[in-house]
């Protein structure tokens, strides 16, 4: 009977308790409020500062009310002092804003320019290319590099002529060039016909009796 309960003690496994101070789960962090750690310091450093500047104005033989008017001069001129953070932030994006606005209307120009010499090129008429120009769509016509892509310039050019035929010059079909006067239609050229046939008829006819 003792080896039947000494065996029956050793198999027995005792039961870890579980300690107080052990965590059962992972805690949360607590959440850190920047702003309010700076706003304290801020109100730290600021009631030093008033209290020492008021220990020094006693020091000089100041009354009450002459160390409030010294403490208030004091803080007006270290104002004064300082910069101005936001405003200068605010000077340099509008600068920055001024200059990218410089820089967008000088691009504008360069491609209105080539699309001009473009259009030119293609023989369209002077008076025809400021509505091809307000018609085109050049935005992509400029690279990020700053340079004119000459193949999309032309493709937003024949664009416009394909979506409105009526712009494009008016071609001879013989040459292939853009016909220049009235042709050869001599309805067209009464004055010329006349002297021609004036020219062809003798003034006088020759008589064998003369």
């Amino acid at each position: 009977m003792a080896d039947n309960s000494t065996t029956q003690t050793q198999n027995t496994t005792p039961q870890t308790e579980p300690q107080p101070g052990a965590q059962t789960g992972q805690q949360a962090a607590p959440a850190i409020d920047y702003g309010k750690i700076q706003q304290m310091l801020d109100g730290t450093l600021a009631a030093k500062e008033d209290t020492a500047l008021k220990a020094y104005f006693k020091q000089q033989g100041l009354s009450q009310q002459e160390v409030e008017q010294a403490i208030t001069a004091f803080k007006e001129q270290k104002a004064a002092n300082q910069p101005d953070v936001v405003g200068m932030q605010n000077q340099i994006t509008e600068t920055q804003a001024q200059l990218a606005a410089s820089q967008k209307a000088a691009q504008a120009a360069q491609v209105e320019n080539a699309a001009t010499m473009m259009a030119v090129s293609l023989g369209i008429e002077a008076k025809t290319i400021p509505y091809i120009l307000k018609m085109a769509d050049l935005s992509q016509v400029m690279g990020e590099d700053g340079k004119i892509n000459e193949e999309s310039l032309k493709t937003a050019v024949n664009k416009v002529l394909e979506d409105v035929p009526a712009l494009k010059p008016q071609m001879d079909g013989k040459t292939g060039f853009t016909q220049v006067g009235t042709g050869g239609n001599p309805a067209q050229h009464p004055q010329q016909t006349t002297t021609t046939n004036q020219t062809a008829v003798p003034t006088k006819r020759w008589n064998r009796w003369n």
